[in-house]
Protein backbone atom coordinates (compact mmCIF):
# COMPACT_ATOMS: atom_id res chain seq x y z
CA UNK A 1 0.00 0.00 0.00
CA UNK A 2 1.45 3.34 -1.04
CA UNK A 3 1.68 6.38 1.22
CA UNK A 4 -1.13 8.05 -0.73
CA UNK A 5 -3.44 5.06 -0.25
CA UNK A 6 -2.61 4.94 3.47
CA UNK A 7 -3.43 8.64 3.74
CA UNK A 8 -6.84 8.14 2.12
CA UNK A 9 -7.55 5.12 4.32
CA UNK A 10 -6.76 7.13 7.46
CA UNK A 11 -8.89 10.02 6.19
CA UNK A 12 -11.84 7.68 5.45
CA UNK A 13 -11.51 6.09 8.90
CA UNK A 14 -11.44 9.52 10.57
CA UNK A 15 -14.54 10.67 8.67
CA UNK A 16 -16.31 7.42 9.57
CA UNK A 17 -15.53 7.93 13.27
CA UNK A 18 -16.79 11.53 13.18
CA UNK A 19 -20.02 10.48 11.43
CA UNK A 20 -20.52 7.61 13.90
CA UNK A 21 -20.05 9.91 16.92
CA UNK A 22 -22.47 12.43 15.43
CA UNK A 23 -25.11 9.74 14.89
CA UNK A 24 -24.68 8.44 18.45
CA UNK A 25 -24.96 12.01 19.77
CA UNK A 26 -28.20 12.64 17.87
CA UNK A 27 -29.64 9.31 19.01
CA UNK A 28 -28.81 9.83 22.69
CA UNK A 29 -29.86 13.49 22.72
CA UNK A 30 -33.12 13.27 20.74
CA UNK A 31 -34.44 9.75 20.26
CA UNK A 32 -33.39 8.01 23.49
CA UNK A 33 -35.31 10.48 25.71
CA UNK A 34 -38.44 9.96 23.58
CA UNK A 35 -38.14 6.18 23.87
CA UNK A 36 -37.55 6.37 27.64
CA UNK A 37 -40.44 8.82 27.96
CA UNK A 38 -42.75 6.31 26.28
CA UNK A 39 -41.89 3.57 28.80
CA UNK A 40 -42.25 5.96 31.75
CA UNK A 41 -45.65 7.15 30.51
CA UNK A 42 -46.90 3.59 29.99
CA UNK A 43 -46.00 2.77 33.59
CA UNK A 44 -47.66 5.94 34.90
CA UNK A 45 -50.85 5.19 32.96
CA UNK A 46 -51.01 1.81 34.74
CA UNK A 47 -50.10 2.90 38.28
CA UNK A 48 -50.54 6.68 38.43
CA UNK A 49 -53.17 8.85 40.08
CA UNK A 50 -55.56 10.74 37.79
CA UNK A 51 -55.95 14.51 38.12
CA UNK A 52 -57.45 17.38 36.17
CA UNK A 53 -54.79 19.71 34.78
CA UNK A 54 -54.65 23.14 33.16
CA UNK A 55 -52.41 23.50 30.12
CA UNK A 56 -49.93 26.33 30.72
CA UNK A 57 -47.94 26.19 27.47
CA UNK A 58 -47.47 24.11 24.36
CA UNK A 59 -44.22 24.38 22.41
CA UNK A 60 -43.34 22.56 19.19
CA UNK A 61 -39.90 20.93 19.24
CA UNK A 62 -37.69 20.31 16.22
CA UNK A 63 -38.41 16.56 16.41
CA UNK A 64 -41.02 14.67 14.37
CA UNK A 65 -42.32 11.20 15.24
CA UNK A 66 -44.56 9.11 13.00
CA UNK A 67 -45.00 12.05 10.62
CA UNK A 68 -46.30 14.27 13.44
CA UNK A 69 -44.57 17.13 15.26
CA UNK A 70 -43.47 16.49 18.84
CA UNK A 71 -44.62 19.10 21.36
CA UNK A 72 -43.62 19.90 24.92
CA UNK A 73 -46.83 20.37 26.89
CA UNK A 74 -46.59 22.09 30.30
CA UNK A 75 -49.46 21.57 32.74
CA UNK A 76 -50.42 22.67 36.24
CA UNK A 77 -52.39 20.39 38.59
CA UNK A 78 -52.98 19.57 42.26
CA UNK A 79 -52.04 16.29 43.92
CA UNK A 80 -54.23 14.42 46.39
CA UNK A 81 -52.28 16.25 49.12
CA UNK A 82 -53.45 19.55 47.52
CA UNK A 83 -49.91 20.43 46.45
CA UNK A 84 -49.75 22.44 43.21
CA UNK A 85 -47.36 20.94 40.65
CA UNK A 86 -46.12 22.17 37.27
CA UNK A 87 -44.80 19.46 34.97
CA UNK A 88 -44.14 18.94 31.29
CA UNK A 89 -44.34 16.07 28.86
CA UNK A 90 -43.19 15.50 25.28
CA UNK A 91 -45.71 14.00 22.88
CA UNK A 92 -46.36 13.92 19.15
CA UNK A 93 -49.69 15.57 18.31
CA UNK A 94 -52.13 15.33 15.41
CA UNK A 95 -53.68 18.51 13.98
CA UNK A 96 -56.80 17.97 16.09
CA UNK A 97 -54.73 17.42 19.22
CA UNK A 98 -52.72 20.59 18.58
CA UNK A 99 -55.98 22.54 18.88
CA UNK A 100 -57.14 20.56 21.91
CA UNK A 101 -53.88 21.02 23.84
CA UNK A 102 -53.65 24.80 23.50
CA UNK A 103 -52.71 26.87 26.59
CA UNK A 104 -55.73 27.66 28.74
CA UNK A 105 -57.49 24.39 27.97
CA UNK A 106 -57.91 21.62 30.50
CA UNK A 107 -56.99 17.96 30.23
CA UNK A 108 -56.68 14.89 32.42
CA UNK A 109 -53.30 13.50 33.40
CA UNK A 110 -51.98 10.73 35.57
CA UNK A 111 -49.00 11.37 37.82
CA UNK A 112 -46.54 9.24 39.75
CA UNK A 113 -47.39 9.63 43.47
CA UNK A 114 -43.70 9.20 44.39
CA UNK A 115 -42.57 11.85 41.89
CA UNK A 116 -45.52 14.05 40.81
CA UNK A 117 -43.45 15.77 38.10
CA UNK A 118 -43.55 12.49 36.16
CA UNK A 119 -46.84 12.62 34.27
CA UNK A 120 -48.69 10.99 31.40
CA UNK A 121 -51.58 12.41 29.40
CA UNK A 122 -54.64 10.40 30.33
CA UNK A 123 -57.12 12.59 28.48
CA UNK A 124 -60.27 10.89 29.69
CA UNK A 125 -62.90 12.89 31.57
CA UNK A 126 -62.38 12.79 35.31
CA UNK A 127 -65.41 13.33 37.51
CA UNK A 128 -64.59 13.98 41.13
CA UNK A 129 -67.18 13.20 43.77
CA UNK A 130 -67.87 15.68 46.54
Amino acid sequence: MSASEKGWAIFAAAVSVVVLFRMVNVFTRIFLPLIKNGFVQANIIKTGIAANADIISTQQTTVWSGGQPVYTICVKFRTLENKQIEASIMRNLTLEEIERFKPGNGTTIKYDPKNPKRIALYDKPLILER
